[in-house]
Formats: C-alpha cells, sequence, structure tokens
C-alpha cells in the first residue's frame, strides 16, 4: 500500500504532461490553419494557392480545436487522450520531420 500513492501521483504528472502537450499541439495546428489561409489570401500572383487550400487550412483548424479541447477535458477521458496524443505526435513527426 505505500507505493500506492506515488503511483497516483506519477499518473497525475503524465495527464498533466499529455493535456498539456495536447494543448500546445491543438495551438500550433490553429496557427497553421491561420497561415494557410494567410498565404491563400495572398493577392500576389506568384503566391497564387490552389482552390482547395481552404478547405485544408478548415480541416486543420478543425483538427487543432479538437486537440485543444481534448486537453482540456484529458484527466476525465484517458483513452481518448491517448489516442489524441498519438495522433498530435504522428503530425508533428510528419510536419516536422523528428524521425519515425
Amino acid at each position: 500500500m505505500e507505493g500506492r500513492p506515488a503511483a497516483i501521483h506519477l499518473q497525475r504528472v503524465i495527464a498533466g504532461r499529455r493535456a498539456r502537450f495536447l494543448v500546445n499541439s491543438g495551438a500550433l495546428l490553429i496557427s497553421t490553419a491561420g497561415s494557410v489561409i494567410v498565404h491563400a489570401a495572398a493577392p500576389s500572383e506568384a503566391a497564387a494557392a490552389p482552390a482547395y487550400y481552404p478547405l485544408i487550412a478548415f480541416s486543420i483548424f478543425v483538427l487543432g480545436l479538437s486537440l485543444v479541447k481534448l486537453g482540456l477535458v484529458a484527466d476525465r477521458f484517458p483513452r481518448a487522450a491517448r489516442v489524441g496524443v498519438a495522433i498530435a505526435r504522428a503530425l508533428q513527426r510528419y510536419v516536422f520531420g523528428l524521425g519515425w
């Protein structure tokens, strides 16, 4: 029974890190969506964006918003938080090339 409080403390620490990671990843995706929108709306002819850019920006925005909302309730839904972390890690590795 002595190890039980330490295990509970460790789970809370991990849950806090998981929630922080989800919120940070969501904020990154939301700002990326904003960047895509700005690029698509650029008046320059050299930076003309295809017509599907707004759809991509909206999808990225919704995914980022979902990760932020999931980060706020990660302690209540640990399985969903684990799935969200896996998605966020995969996206960050894909975007930033941090290795597979």
